[in-house]
Formats: structure tokens, C-alpha cells, sequence
């Protein structure tokens, strides 16, 4: 889930402090699903792990915190 800054002229170390943590949360809300004995069709499986690099890449968007890309958690994990 991508943070909120209030108030928005946060510095940006800040920003991307709260954006790692944010996407951490995520990564651990997914893990669950991540483990190789968990039920999901295999298409699910390639959306899945795409879902989890996205997550992971997030830092590597840029130097803009303003800028980050969040990726949609899939319909299937909602």
C-alpha cells in the first residue's frame, strides 16, 4: 500500500523511509502465499512473483519519491 506524506514537504530520506516500510509490509502481508506448498493455478504463480519483484524493485524506481510506481496487489490475494 502506498504511503500517504502528510504533510508533503517531507524530507525525501523520510519519504523513502516510509516507502520501504510500506513495501515491507506488503512482502510480509504476501509471504504466505509465497511458500512453494501454498494452492494457487499456475498462472496466479506468474502474476504472483511479478507482484513480489515489483515490490522488491521499488527502490531501485529512481531517486523521486514522488515518482514511485506501486504495483496493484493481485485480485486473487485481495
Amino acid at each position: 500500500m502506498k504511503p500517504l506524506f502528510v504533510p508533503a514537504e517531507l524530507h525525501p530520506i523520510i519519504k523513502w523511509e516510509m516507502i520501504r516500510k510500506a513495501r515491507d509490509q506488503d512482502l510480509s502481508a504476501s509471504d504466505y502465499a509465497a511458500m512453494p506448498d501454498y494452492p494457487m493455478l499456475e498462472t496466479h504463480k506468474l502474476i504472483f512473483a511479478e507482484y513480489r519483484k515489483k515490490l522488491r524493485d521499488i527502490p531501485d524506481q529512481g531517486e523521486d519519491p514522488d515518482a514511485v510506481l506501486w504495483p496493484s496487489k493481485p485480485d486473487f490475494l485481495k
